[in-house]
C-alpha cells in the first residue's frame, strides 16, 4: 500500500466523530462532489454525509472557478449539513471550514498553511486548498448546506505549472516527509466535527479569534472586485459578519461580503496596523504560529524519510 493512496475503511475505522461523517461514500470518479452531495438533500438522514471522490471533472471553486487536480492526487471531499437548528451562517461555515482544514492540515503534516480571506489556504503565497460553500432550503423550509473541501496534495510541480502557473503547491513539494492522504481525511473530518458537531459550543467573537489567528496578517494592501468594480485599499480588520473590513485607498472604510466580493491581489504595505484593540507588525507574524518552509531542504528530508 502506498501512503499516498486513500483508504475509506482506515477511515471509517479511526473515526470518532459525533456529526461529520456518519455517512461515508466514496466515488473513484464524478463531476462534482457538491453536486453529489445536493443529491441526497431531502434524505431523513443526509445530515452528516460526507463524499470523497479521486477525480472530478468538473470541480469549481469561487467565483465559478475551475479545480483542477490529476487522479489521486488531491483530498477532494464534500461534507453535506441539514441546519435544523438554524445556527449556521454561509459566512460562518466558510471561516469554520477553513480554521478546520487548516488545523487539519498542521496535525498530521509539517505543512503550515495560512488562511487567506475568506476560506483559501496558501504557503508561501502560493495556494495549498480551498473551500467552496453553499445553501439551499429544502422543501421542508429548512437551510442545508454543503462545503466542498479540496487540498492538493501529491501533485509535481510539472501538474500546477500546466494548469496554474506558479500559483499553486501541493503537500508532497512543501512536506519533509511522505504524505498520507487518509491520515489527513480523518484529520479533517475530526476538525470538522470539532466546530459542527452538536450542540453548538462556540460564538461568533471566538471563531473571529481564531480565524485571524491562522490568517494572513492584517495591514495587507488588497485590491478587490466587488459588484463589477475594483476597490483598493488595507485590509484592517474582519467584522462580526464574516465580512473583510478595508480602508480604502480613495478614503472612508467599508466592509465587504465573501460572498460577492473576490481578492485580486494582495501586498505588505502597513508595517503595522491594529485589530481587535493589539497592534502588530506583519513582519513577526504569519498568521498560523509557524515556521517558514525552505522547499530544498524540504525536500531532502523527505528523501531520507522514504529512504
Amino acid at each position: 500500500m502506498t501512503v499516498g493512496a486513500l483508504r475509506i475503511d482506515r477511515i471509517g475505522a479511526e473515526l470518532r466523530t459525533k456529526r461529520i461523517g456518519r455517512h461515508i461514500e466514496y466515488l473513484e470518479s464524478t463531476s462534482s462532489t457538491n453536486d453529489d452531495a445536493w443529491r441526497y438533500v431531502e434524505a431523513d438522514d443526509a445530515d452528516g454525509l460526507v463524499i470523497f471522490a479521486e477525480y472530478q471533472s468538473a470541480g469549481r471553486g469561487r467565483s465559478g472557478r475551475t479545480w483542477h487536480s490529476p487522479r489521486g492526487a488531491s483530498l477532494l471531499c464534500s461534507a453535506l449539513l441539514i441546519d435544523e437548528r438554524a445556527e449556521l451562517t454561509g459566512g460562518e461555515l466558510g471561516l469554520v471550514a477553513a480554521v478546520a482544514t487548516r488545523d487539519a492540515i498542521v496535525a498530521c503534516t509539517d505543512v503550515v498553511p495560512v488562511i487567506k480571506w475568506p476560506n483559501d489556504l496558501l504557503v508561501s503565497g502560493r495556494k495549498l486548498g480551498g473551500i467552496l460553500t453553499e445553501s439551499r432550503l429544502r422543501h421542508d423550509g429548512i437551510r442545508a448546506y454543503v462545503v466542498g473541501i479540496g487540498i492538493n496534495c501529491l501533485q509535481q510541480h510539472g501538474h500546477l505549472v500546466s494548469a496554474l502557473g506558479d500559483s499553486a503547491t501541493s503537500l508532497e513539494l512543501e512536506s519533509a516527509y511522505p504524505v498520507d492522504r487518509t491520515a489527513l481525511a480523518t484529520s479533517l473530518l475530526t476538525e470538522l466535527d470539532r466546530w459542527l458537531g452538536e450542540p453548538r459550543t462556540w460564538d461568533d467573537a471566538y471563531l473571529r479569534r481564531e480565524w485571524l489567528a491562522r490568517a494572513e496578517p492584517m495591514g495587507r494592501h488588497v485590491c478587490l472586485q466587488h459588484a463589477g468594480q475594483v476597490f483598493s485599499g488595507l485590509m484592517i480588520d474582519l467584522d462580526p459578519s464574516t465580512a473583510l473590513v478595508v480602508q480604502l485607498d480613495e478614503g472612508g472604510i467599508r466592509a465587504f461580503d465573501a460572498g460577492t466580493t473576490m481578492i485580486i491581489t494582495t501586498e505588505v504595505k502597513s508595517e503595522r496596523y491594529s485589530t481587535g484593540g493589539q497592534v502588530r507588525s506583519p513582519a513577526n507574524h504569519n498568521g498560523a504560529g509557524g515556521p517558514e518552509h525552505v522547499t530544498t531542504d524540504s525536500r531532502t528530508r523527505r528523501d531520507q524519510a522514504i529512504r
